[in-house]
C-alpha cells in the first residue's frame, strides 16, 4: 500500500511539474515582435508647432490580450493616448491611461481616432526625418520603432479638424 502511495505522489509531483513547465514556455512565448505596427507615421507640422501626432495600427499575434500602457519618445518632453470625442460640435480628446491590443487582433491610432500626442517637441521634424518611439505593453514589454514624418497619407482624412487637446490645440 505504501508502495502505491510513493507512486501516485510521485506521479502527482510529476504532473505538477509538467504543467509548470508548460505555464513558464507560454509566458515566454510571449514576446516582443508578437505585437507589431503597421502603417506607422508622424504627421508633418510647421517649424513653429509644439505637438503633433502619431498614427499606426497595432496587431498583437499572440494568443493573449495586452495594454499599451506607455508611449515613450526622445523627440518630444511627453507622448499620451488619446480618443477622440465629438461633443457640442467639437471634436474633443480625451486622454487615454491604457489601450486594450486585444489577442489576435488589432487597435488603429488614426487621424480623428485614437491617436498618440507628441507634445513639447525638442526641435522641429522634418518631412521624411524618423521619430524613435517606444511603446509599454503590460505582457509584450518595450516595443522600439521609427516612424517617418510624412503628409497625410492619399486617401486618409484631409480636411482639418479643430480638435481640443485639453490645455493645448491642434488642427489635424
Amino acid at each position: 500500500m505504501q508502495r502505491l502511495q510513493q507512486w501516485v505522489a510521485t506521479g502527482f509531483v510529476a504532473v505538477m511539474s509538467l504543467v509548470a513547465l508548460t505555464a513558464e514556455a507560454e509566458m515566454k512565448h510571449v514576446k516582443a515582435s508578437d505585437i507589431q505596427a503597421h502603417m506607422t507615421w508622424v504627421r508633418a507640422v510647421p517649424p513653429v508647432a509644439t505637438t503633433t501626432a502619431a498614427y499606426m495600427m497595432l496587431h498583437n499575434y499572440s494568443q493573449q490580450d495586452d495594454r499599451l500602457i506607455a508611449v515613450e519618445s526622445p523627440a518630444s518632453e511627453i507622448v499620451e493616448m488619446h480618443a477622440t470625442e465629438m461633443s457640442d460640435g467639437v471634436m474633443k480628446m480625451i486622454k487615454l491611461d491604457d489601450v486594450l491590443v486585444p489577442a489576435k487582433g488589432y487597435v488603429m491610432f488614426e487621424p480623428a481616432g485614437n491617436h498618440l500626442m507628441l507634445i513639447n517637441l525638442k526641435e522641429p521634424l522634418k518631412v521624411g526625418s524618423m521619430v524613435p518611439l517606444t511603446l509599454v505593453f503590460e505582457h509584450h514589454g518595450r516595443v522600439n520603432m521609427q516612424l517617418k514624418v510624412s503628409h497625410p497619407p492619399e486617401g486618409s482624412h484631409k480636411g482639418e479638424v479643430k480638435m481640443q487637446h485639453g490645455d493645448h490645440q491642434m488642427h489635424h
